[in-house]
């Protein structure tokens, strides 16, 4: 069967457009046609097998000279909501990083503008390529934890607080609109609702910031005005509680994403570090006593689930985009964590529940 080609074009040169341009060229029959960024192409961030793309500092002309079928957003959060709406006017279907926006309305917006434009929209999610949060989520669906009871979810880095590395865009919150909330938490958020299925009912929660200012690439001290810590406490359908902690500045923390999960006739848990692994207890029997002596398993992931493997984000929405059938983060999936991040700020403003919807 030929394979349908696409025209492929990238908005935002930064780091992240790594990731994009390597997963989606990796697909058959997808030619990059050109790289669009405002700053100087010299300080663009381009993997070395790329950087012969045809470049432009303005990415309406190159969405107009290009006509690509398929873009990508890697810019800051701040331009992900204008640069998507640019490339749904231009015909173009759209692979935007995450967090979605930097607002509900934008994210709504965005979700809007794909609709109308009858083009797909997908979010990198990555976590949901990890093969463990996909035999989690295997294992949850067909109900062998019984009825979940409890979920705890920490993402833990200590980058931000290291003396040696520089302030960035993400410390921003011009550009970024969040910090450890928005880059880490809206993993967190999105990884819990990908494993259970539970939606989000109410939530409430904390912000700090707690490195007030850093040196950036010059040696010039700049403020931070994003946070650096977050926690809060969410009630998902059913009455299921659950508790998140996110921080950017635990000395010794990598990154250091783990999701538990208890239910009635079992316990598991998903670590970033562990992408082939799940520590796991469950069962009827094994459940039926009590344990004072506490015992979760660490154990390897079938060879054959492993050997099936997924289409990774962002590179699924190319196959979607073909018309093959294919779980991939949508705009929708993008709002739904939206909302989340928007109720968590308001509570803090309230200091009450925000329920979400």
């Amino acid at each position: 069967m030929e394979i349908q080609s696409l025209r492929y074009a990238v908005i935002g040169a930064g780091g992240i457009s790594h990731v994009h341009l390597n997963d989606i060229l990796a697909k058959p029959g997808v030619t990059l046609v050109g790289v669009a960024d405002p700053a100087d192409p010299k300080h663009w961030r381009l993997p070395a097998a790329h950087r012969a793309a045809p470049k432009f500092q303005d990415a309406e002309a190159m969405l107009r000279e290009t006509k690509p079928d398929l873009v990508s957003i890697c810019t800051p959060n701040k331009f992900h909501a204008p640069s998507a709406l640019l490339a749904f006017k231009h015909g173009a279907h759209v692979a935007c990083e995450k967090p979605m926006a930097m607002t509900v309305a934008e994210a709504e917006a965005m979700e809007a503008g794909r609709a109308a434009a009858g083009r797909l929209g997908g979010i990198n999610f990555s976590y949901r390529n990890v093969a463990a949060f996909r035999f989690a989520r295997e294992l949850i669906a067909a109900g062998e934890l019984g009825r979940i009871l409890r979920v705890n979810t920490v993402y833990l880095q200590s980058f931000l607080g290291a003396p040696a590395t520089p302030h960035t865009w993400r410390n921003d919150a011009a550009l970024a609109g969040f910090g450890a909330l928005g880059d880490l938490g809206v993993h967190m958020v999105d990884g819990v609702w990908f494993l259970t299925g539970l939606d989000y009912r109410r939530t409430v929660g904390l912000a700090q910031t707690l490195i007030p200012e850093k040196a950036d690439a010059a040696g010039k001290l700049r403020p931070v005005t994003t946070d650096t810590n977050a926690a809060w406490l969410t009630e998902l359908a059913g009455g299921v509680i659950a508790t998140f902690e996110t921080t950017q500045v635990a000395p010794g923390y990598g990154n250091f994403f783990r999701i538990e999960i208890s239910g009635e006739r079992g316990t598991l848990a998903v670590h970033s570090d562990h992408p082939e692994e799940i520590w796991l207890r469950a069962g009827a029997t094994l459940t039926k006593y009590a344990t004072w002596k506490t015992d979760i398993p660490l154990q390897k992931l079938p060879t054959d689930f492993l050997g099936r493997g997924a289409p990774t984000t962002p590179g699924a929405i190319v196959h979607a985009i073909r018309g093959e059938k294919v779980d991939y983060p949508t705009f929708a999936d993008g709002l739904r964590a939206q909302r989340v991040l928007a109720a968590i700020l308001d509570s803090m403003k309230t200091g009450a529940w925000q329920k979400i919807g």
